[in-house]
């Protein structure tokens, strides 16, 4: 095997807390997979892994037996494993890249060791076990509803609404969250969903207290039960304009499952497994836990965190320094909640005003909040507000420091 290292400069902002069916079948290998583990792996494709332009992996290593194609302005704090790998312009990987073809730009970094050729495949993707669904259909509204385990056909969870799981296994023929819908899973969770997931944009899938983000298990089918009925679904041509025209062929066929989107400016906690679909989450949402799918792709501005505390990294553009000395990002808060607060709470905060949380370390219950302001005063005048929250504990800006 050939190894390549280059030497090159690490230059980066961080927070100073956050110290310490065609193609399917084309990708079939003799050799056995390099992983079969993929608990690493915060993101996992069969064929095609592509980030878009600003995207940042907080932690966790992205692998594709295909392509991993990352634009410009991104930061990897992982490892990358692929047949091919294309990195554009100001893009940072701070890990290693193992691949057969590497085109990298001459303005981006891969700051590890580069390793050619790669064992293929990189890993396989496991089969979902198969699962009868119910007959019974719920529309949640409001927000004191909850779910027990057991068999239905389609969950619908209304716009602003709220829908707590209490644990164990759920399974669907569809779930279907609306604008700002909230769904809470309070224990351990197993969702299987035969034919559709789609969350619209400002969705919330969350843990309860003492939960972990992957404590929530979704396994994704994407194929219409044998012998239903064809229903049209309100989201069946945006769905179609994600896949090419054999993909098309291909889920009539049901060689390949309908896609999976969640819209802008999402929250998700889940462990998501679709091996026969593509799975498109879309701009500026925040992603704790895994994602395996067939084909996955992650809108401009998303945030990927593996681990359960993860922060991310401020752009140099958005980094100011204040008549009095002071260097932060003019767009980010840290707020530290009470004891007794929930990520709930948290989520709830950041939607008050108009923000996301891009940053989580759990054990002293601190959340980075990403803000739509652009002055010291703007800034100064949320803090003030925040501070009179009971549910928060103190809230400061998120000051940074500079590595070379």
């Amino acid at each position: 095997m050939e190894c390549i290292k280059g030497k090159v400069k690490k230059h980066q902002i961080i927070s100073a807390l956050a110290v310490g069916g065609i193609a399917f079948a084309a990708l079939n290998f003799n050799n056995p997979p390099l992983f079969t583990d993929l608990s690493g792996f915060v993101l996992f494709a069969q064929e095609e892994i592509k980030l878009e332009q600003g995207v940042q992996v907080s932690s966790g290593d992205l692998g594709s037996n295909g392509k991993i194609d990352i634009e410009k302005d991104v930061i990897v704090n992982g490892n990358l494993f692929a047949k091919e790998i294309s990195i554009d312009k100001n893009s940072t990987i701070n890990g290693d890249a193992s691949f057969n073809k590497l085109k990298l730009h001459k303005e981006a970094q891969i700051l590890g060791t580069q390793t050619r050729p790669i064992q293929l495949p990189v890993a396989n993707l496991p089969e979902i076990t198969p699962f009868n669904i119910g007959t019974q259909n719920f529309n949640f509204t409001g927000a004191t509803n909850t779910l027990f385990a057991g068999n239905y056909r389609d969950i619908v969870i209304g716009k602003n609404s709220r829908l707590v799981l209490d644990g164990g296994t759920y399974n669907l023929r569809k779930l279907e969250l609306k604008d700002g819908a909230i769904l809470i899973f309070n224990a351990s969770t197993t969702l299987n969903i035969q034919f559709k997931l789609r969350g619209k944009d400002h969705v919330s899938i969350l843990p309860g207290l003492n939960i972990k983000p992957d404590d929530l298990k979704i396994n994704y089918l994407g194929i219409r039960p044998k012998k239903e009925k064809i229903e049209k679904e309100d989201d069946d041509n945006e769905i179609e304009s994600e896949m090419d025209s054999q993909e098309k062929k291909d889920h009539k066929a049901g060689k390949i499952g309908r896609p999976v989107v969640f819209g802008k400016n999402s929250f998700l906690n889940f462990k998501l497994l679709a091996p026969k679909a593509k799975v498109k989450i879309e701009k500026e949402s925040t992603l704790r836990g895994q994602v395996l799918a067939r084909k996955i792709r992650i809108g401009k501005d998303g945030v990927l965190s593996r681990e359960q505390t993860g922060f991310s990294i401020a752009r140099p553009e958005d980094i100011i320094t204040d008549p009095d000395g002071g260097v932060y990002p003019i767009n980010e808060l840290l707020i530290s909640l009470t004891p007794e607060a929930t990520i709930l709470d948290a989520q709830a905060i950041a939607i008050s005003i108009s923000g996301r949380i891009i940053g989580i370390v759990s054990s002293i219950n601190l959340y980075q909040i990403e803000i739509p302001v652009g002055s010291i005063q703007e800034l100064e005048n949320l803090i003030s507000m925040l501070r009179s929250n009971s549910k928060v504990d103190g809230v400061f800006r998120n000051f940074v420091i500079e590595m070379q």
